[in-house]
């Protein structure tokens, strides 16, 4: 059964995860169907990339079937077990590096202390089992961490920490999309959702009208309005200008381009209001943001 585990607020700033435990699990592919190993606790944070799957895991009370390219994300306090065959990834982390557990000795079978369990955005935004749309990104990761574990250098603990962290903020990126992740409500016009969203990115520097963008989906312009922002959280207007601004930043640091030609490339015609825009969101113009971000 569920323990419950100590709650703390944590910032994204305080988050220094230190890798407890990486290995790679190969062999729950050979066990029988419906074999299950031993039932357990979950001490620290862990999370899992299923490389083959015909089983299934029980996490708390739930049973999830778990197929190829799942990430698993388990809690301090609950309680787990495998139902075979399947095999993985695993890797263990103290979320904030301050337990005092020792990776080199770490066991997830020996009673130990839980380490809390954070509220923070980022960690609450990842659901217990989530399939990304780019698994091998995720294997390379979870790789990467495996071979720093079993071959360990001076830089060691920095590499996996980054790794840890990267990690992390992948999984946050692809739980927030609702053009993603599936558990997210997502309207029945997802395809054409998509389509728009796609329309958007490649005209970033033409106008862009609502009736244009409700032409693409087949509905009324107010129907689009409701599903879109219903959708994606945000109206498609909003959407457009952040994407807009998204791009004059981008070209700010990256060209010496005028500002009057980076605000007609990213769909201003009207340089006063792209400067007057910039700066209500930004809270810099873009003078100011482009000195910002200069060498010199």
């Amino acid at each position: 059964m569920k323990i419950k585990s100590a709650e703390i607020e944590c910032q994204n700033k305080d988050l220094s995860p230190l890798v407890l435990k990486s290995l790679y699990f190969t062999q729950g592919a050979n066990l029988p169907a419906g074999y299950r190993l031993r039932e357990r606790n979950v001490y620290d944070y862990e999370l899992e990339l299923i490389v083959f799957s015909e089983g299934a895991m029980v996490i708390e009370d739930q049973t999830y079937s778990v197929r190829q390219g799942d990430v698993i994300f388990r809690k301090p306090g609950q309680y787990t077990q495998g139902i075979m065959p399947y095999s993985c990834y695993f890797v263990c982390i103290d979320l904030l590096g301050n337990t005092g557990k020792d990776p080199s000795i770490y066991d997830i079978y020996n009673k130990q202390k839980f380490q809390s369990t954070f509220i923070n955005p980022i960690i609450e935004s990842i659901p217990t089992v989530f399939h990304p749309p780019h698994p091998e990104k995720y294997q390379f990761i979870f790789d990467s961490i495996l071979k720093e574990y079993i071959s360990p250098s001076t830089g060691t603990e920095l590499i996996q920490k980054s790794y840890a962290l990267n990690l992390l903020y992948m999984l946050y990126q692809d739980c927030i999309n609702p053009l993603i992740n599936k558990t997210i409500p997502m309207s029945p016009h997802y395809g054409t959702i998509k389509k728009v969203i796609e329309f958007i990115d490649e005209n970033i520097q033409k106008k862009i009208l609502l009736n244009d963008l409700a032409a693409l989906t087949n509905l009324s312009p107010n129907h689009f309005h409701k599903v879109f922002s219903e959708t994606m959280g945000i109206t498609p207007n909003l959407f457009i200008t952040k994407l807009r601004l998204d791009k004059a930043k981008d070209l700010l640091i990256r060209t010496d381009l005028p500002v009057s030609d980076i605000s007609t490339k990213c769909g201003f015609d009207n340089i006063p209001y792209f400067s007057y825009l910039f700066k209500k969101q930004i809270k810099l113009s873009p003078g100011e943001f482009r000195k910002k971000h200069s060498y010199i």
